[in-house]
């Protein structure tokens, strides 16, 4: 078929349409990414084998260490049964929140549970030990993507590899949100680096309904708008659409309380509130004069090293929405208060402090990269397995 424009003639192309498009854009993106999922495949298939070997020796299987833990409960329970019906917990429970105290847990990973759970037969904690798992790759997908767009493909790789070697890596595959929440943050931010502000508020809405750490996606895209967007009717619609999901969950607790400030009256009932890294000293303080486990003294090592890979990002100038997002994220983690072993696990989204070393490590020799990836992967098997055998609260 051809048209005829004046005394030219040329071909008609149909357009291709949308769907088309996304989809070679998909499968292109996984190609490139394959090698950062097979070596994030190896990370999680040791780290669950290892687990699954030192649960022998207990009286926990391994269903039990990935699944029936401590907050894996309260999901599950509001996935089987909705809020206001879980049991109140000893110790907790006295305020005014009373039986709403598990409002607390957010609701896009106990939705889809239950969501998943209608449609296969896997039973609550299968349903989210699957959720996890698929969750983790999307996760190490996207930020193999967002490592390669600011640093090349090498380290896009290895910022993937290091992500699944972390001390509390093992959290990526227990009946956790984290790994949903790490997926939505890794997409929002590759979306705001390409320039795609929309696509990265509606992340934004999403992961503002799976943790309170949401705060430091939907910040990232209000401070990439307002700086580096033109103004317009996009830029006001990312304003405004990214913090949705948060607040619309603060407004659904406090109709649920009939109190306003119904979502932080629930965290004063679980004894969470901001008090400005005081926590964090006082952990610093009982393990400098040796009066904790092993597992504190290696939880303080951990959030010192987010402090420091934090000091050593700022220092490598990365764009406005890594640094936003890290810095909110790395705050709220340190400087809220709560047990020092639990900060590990809210710092574990925060992959991006992990890019000047995927970059340095890009640029090692081979040997130097063996060694260090060995030793990544002895600390965190240690750490991993000691942890959830011994009973600790992650």
């Amino acid at each position: 078929m051809t048209v005829e424009i004046g005394e030219k003639t040329r071909e008609a192309v149909p357009q291709e349409s949308r769907w088309n498009v996304l989809s070679r854009r998909v499968i292109s993106s996984y190609r490139r990414a394959r090698p950062a999922l097979y070596g994030y495949l190896g990370c999680k298939v040791l780290g669950v084998a290892w687990l699954a070997m030192q649960s022998t020796g207990s009286d926990k299987s391994l269903a039990t260490v990935l699944g029936y833990v401590w907050d894996a409960q309260w999901y599950l329970g509001i996935a089987q049964n909705g809020y206001g019906q879980a049991e109140l917990v000893p110790g907790y429970g006295g305020g005014p929140a009373g039986r709403w105290q598990d409002l607390a847990f957010f609701p896009l990973y106990p939705g889809l549970v239950r969501a998943v759970g209608e449609l296969l037969p896997t039973g609550a904690v299968g349903t989210a030990l699957l959720i996890t798992c698929v969750s983790s790759f999307v996760a190490a997908w996207g930020i193999h993507d967002l490592g390669a767009a600011l640093h090349g493909r090498r380290a896009g790789v290895l910022l993937v590899i290091l992500w699944g070697l972390l001390p509390q890596a093992f959290i990526q595959s227990m009946a956790y949100p984290e790994a949903l929440f790490t997926a939505l943050s890794a997409w929002a931010l590759y979306a705001l680096v390409t320039q795609r502000l929309l696509t990265a508020s509606l992340l934004a809405v999403a992961a503002g309904l799976t943790r309170p750490l949401g705060v430091a996606v939907v910040a990232a895209v209000v401070v990439t708008a307002v700086l580096t967007s033109p103004r317009g009717r996009r830029t006001l619609a990312a304003v405004l659409i990214a913090p949705l999901g948060l607040l619309g969950y603060f407004v659904w607790v406090g109709i649920c309380t009939g109190r306003l400030t119904g979502y932080f009256d629930v965290q004063r009932d679980w004894n969470t509130r901001v008090d400005f890294g005081r926590s964090v000293v006082e952990a610093i303080t009982r393990v400098a004069a040796g009066h904790v486990s092993a597992v504190e003294q290696t939880s303080v090592l951990i959030v010192i090293a987010g402090l420091v890979l934090l000091w050593i990002l700022l220092g490598s100038r990365p764009p406005a929405a890594v640094v936003v997002f890290t810095v909110v994220l790395v705050a709220m983690a340190v400087g809220v208060s709560g047990f020092i072993q639990i900060k590990p696990r809210f710092l574990l989204p925060g992959f991006t402090l992990l890019l000047p070393a995927a970059v340095f490590l890009a640029k090692a020799k081979p040997i130097s990269l063996v060694v260090t990836l060995t030793a990544m992967a002895a600390v965190s098997l240690t750490y991993g397995a000691y942890f959830v055998t011994a009973g600790y609260t992650p």
